[in-house]
This record gives C-alpha cells, sequence and structure tokens, in this order.
C-alpha cells in the first residue's frame, strides 16, 4: 500500500480548499509585489543596482542577513516566482560559496514544502480521480517512487524546468521528502552557481574556467543518471525497478 492509498477524514476536504486559497492569494499577492510595484520592478529589473546595495545592507546586519534572504528566498519557491535575481544578490551579498549555500538551503525548504502542499492540497484527488483510471501512469508513479532520486536530480539539472513548478508536481507522486531534499541539494547547484558568480564578480560568461568547473559539477552529478540508463541491472540488485 502507497501513502496516498490510506483514506482521508472527510474534514480534511475544508482545510484542503482553505490552504488552496490562501496559496493562490500569496501567489497573486507575490506576482502584484514584483510587477507592478516600483520597488519590485527596480529589483528584478537592476539587479546589479540592487545588488550592491543589498550588499551594503549585509555588511550592517551580518547575523540577520543570512536568515531573512534564506526566509525570502523559501517563500519565492513556495510561491513558483523566479529566483535567479536573489541568486545574483546572494552572490553580491555573501560572495560565491556562502551565497551557493545560503540559495541551496532556501531552495530544498521550500522545495519540500511546495512538495508537501501539493500532497496535502491534491493528491489524493489525483490518484483517485486521475490516476487509477490511467494503468500506465500508476505504473510510472510506482517507478518514480523507485527512482525518485535520480528523477528528482534529473529536472533540477534541465535547468530550464522551474524548480517551483516542479515541486508541485513532485507532491502528486510518490517521490519521498528525502528524495527532494537530496535531489535539490545537489543537482541545483550548476545553475545555482551561475547565477550567484554574476554577483560575486566571476563573470561566468566570459570565464572559461568557471565553466569548465561548472560542466565538470554536472558531469559528475550526470554519472548516476547515465548509469541507471546504461547499467539498469546494477540498480535492480538494489531493488530498484
Amino acid at each position: 500500500m502507497l501513502w496516498y492509498d490510506t483514506p482521508v477524514p472527510p474534514a480534511a476536504k475544508t482545510i484542503r480548499i482553505i490552504v488552496l486559497l490562501l496559496l493562490v492569494a500569496a501567489i497573486a499577492t507575490a506576482v502584484l509585489l514584483l510587477t507592478c510595484t516600483e520597488r519590485g520592478q527596480w529589483v528584478t529589473g537592476h539587479p546589479h543596482e540592487a545588488g550592491h546595495e543589498f550588499q551594503h545592507w549585509v555588511q550592517h546586519h551580518r547575523l540577520l542577513a543570512p536568515l531573512i534572504f534564506i526566509a525570502l528566498y523559501t517563500i519565492l519557491v513556495l510561491l513558483m516566482l523566479p529566483v535567479w535575481w536573489m541568486q545574483i544578490l546572494a552572490g553580491y551579498g555573501f560572495g560565491l560559496v556562502i551565497g551557493v549555500a545560503f540559495s541551496q538551503i532556501g531552495a530544498t525548504i521550500g522545495a519540500t514544502g511546495g512538495m508537501l502542499i501539493s500532497r496535502f492540497i491534491a493528491a489524493d484527488w489525483f490518484h483517485q480521480r486521475v490516476e487509477t483510471r490511467l494503468k500506465k501512469l500508476r505504473d510510472i508513479d510506482e517507478k518514480m517512487g523507485h527512482n525518485g532520486f535520480l528523477v528528482v536530480m534529473a529536472v533540477r539539472l534541465m535547468h530550464f524546468i522551474p524548480i517551483g513548478i516542479s515541486n508541485y508536481v513532485f507532491g502528486l507522486t510518490a517521490i519521498t521528502v528525502a528524495d527532494v531534499v537530496v535531489g535539490t541539494v545537489l543537482g541545483g547547484i550548476p545553475a545555482v552557481a551561475m547565477y550567484v558568480g554574476i554577483g560575486a564578480g566571476y563573470h561566468p560568461w566570459r570565464n572559461w574556467r568557471f565553466i569548465v568547473v561548472i560542466v565538470a559539477i554536472n558531469g559528475v552529478l550526470l554519472i548516476p543518471l547515465l548509469l541507471r540508463y546504461l547499467r539498469p541491472q546494477w540498480f535492480k540488485k538494489y531493488g530498484i525497478e
């Protein structure tokens, strides 16, 4: 029996609707703040100018700045909004290594939260109304549960897939929290490092050494995915179908 086969109390439906409405309202509010306010347009439209201001602010709030940055980053991921500009700010304010670390902490917390919210709101409905009618979809879901870490890793390494949206999709599958945490921590490093590197002054698009390092990290992270495809019998020994 999978986790979503467990009966859910009827009262949970009302709570789910309330959570869904609050989520939609939060997303709409955040979008308005980023796109329709002068401050939001300035931060997202002029990340380098905002980065210098953020750097100055961090210097005067050494203890508070990381907490606020991680909290805001987490919220943006939960609300499925772009975070590339936050990564640039992280480079300005914290430098490359610490900036990547703080960004990944926020991304991981946000990814886990998004997956759990999606699972709470819609997973039961999805599996009862949609997946039960499509045997192939059910089989895919069970296989994803066995290969959850690799699935999350692959999605994170496909840098064109928005992290926020993918988290809510993961919540509809049998992928575990541990899969999302580890896959996000590792798989998100290359893309995050590129944007943080911009703010940290490494000029990644013109720095061939920086690009080589990022490509090397990406290659190392792709190894388990390639082995899963080329040597599936190795994984079957450990019960991974």
